[in-house]
């Protein structure tokens, strides 16, 4: 018999309809930094820390379908019926899963700097997936934070960015940051993307790990999907251009 899980951290702020942000692999609610306070003034906005990152505890399995499982129960300790729900890389997944499990509970889907598939497909791909293993596996979670916040945040005046993500990834769990990426690297929704009927949109950035042409394959396979394009970005969105992104989520959320 599993242990139950004990409750997941969860920061909250501001008053009105629900929206959940959800953040990726390696990741934590601090992500959202910039998102959060320009969405508050509007919207009870919800950031919890999935299982085994942040300030959450450890429980395993680590996979987006057990991740989905633990946002539905959050969203029932928390009283929400239905909610907008935010999910960047990893929690792109999550959001998608939580989407096509419980439908019912999510009234809108923001997908950022995320796909239905996260099955490598190019060199490039499988390259990306062994390198984060290995370097994880090897080096541990500080060699790679380093590594990470240089790809991510590259441009002079991007120091606080950097600082924010390799602090954090100091942190990082060994297992769950592997047992994540193994089980993210065989994840895929692509097959179901017509049940995901909500109103969704998709969020690029233009120099991403993933295409731009994914991201509109992506967006035009949703029944109800549109997207937004941020030329000049990276992976690392919500720490980039965090109010930028909040203003995107907020003009969605009012269609």
């Amino acid at each position: 018999m599993s242990r139950e899980l004990p409750p997941l951290f969860c920061a909250e702020s501001g008053d009105g309809e629900p929206v959940l942000l959800i953040h990726g692999l390696g990741a934590s609610h601090r992500d959202w930094r910039d998102v959060m306070p320009a969405l508050a003034p509007h919207y009870r906005v919800l950031a919890p820390d999935l299982r085994g990152h942040g300030s959450s505890p450890r429980q395993r399995p680590y996979n987006p379908e057990r991740f989905a499982a633990d946002m539905r129960a959050l969203l029932d300790a928390r009283g929400v019926d239905r909610v907008d729900v935010v999910g960047h890389s990893m929690g792109g997944a999550v959001a998608l899963c939580l989407a096509l499990c419980a439908p019912e509970r999510v009234r809108r889907l923001v997908i950022a700097n995320s796909v239905p598939s996260f099955r490598p497909r190019r060199p490039a791909e499988i390259a990306e997936i062994a390198f984060r293993i290995g370097m994880m596996g090897v080096l541990g979670p500080k060699r790679l934070g380093r590594i990470m916040a240089r790809r991510m945040f590259p441009d002079p005046g991007q120091e606080a960015q950097r600082a924010l993500l390799e602090e954090r990834a100091e942190r990082n769990r060994r297992g769950v940051y592997l047992e994540s990426l193994i089980a993210l690297s065989r994840w895929s929704v692509r097959e179901r993307l017509d049940a995901v009927t909500m109103p969704a949109l998709v969020i690029a950035s233009g120099h991403d790990y993933f295409p731009v042409d994914d991201s509109e394959r992506f967006a035009a396979e949703l029944p109800d999907g549109r997207l937004h394009i941020f030329p000049d970005a990276r992976h690392g969105l919500p720490l980039e251009h965090g109010e930028a992104m909040a203003e995107i989520i907020a003009a969605f959320l009012r269609e």
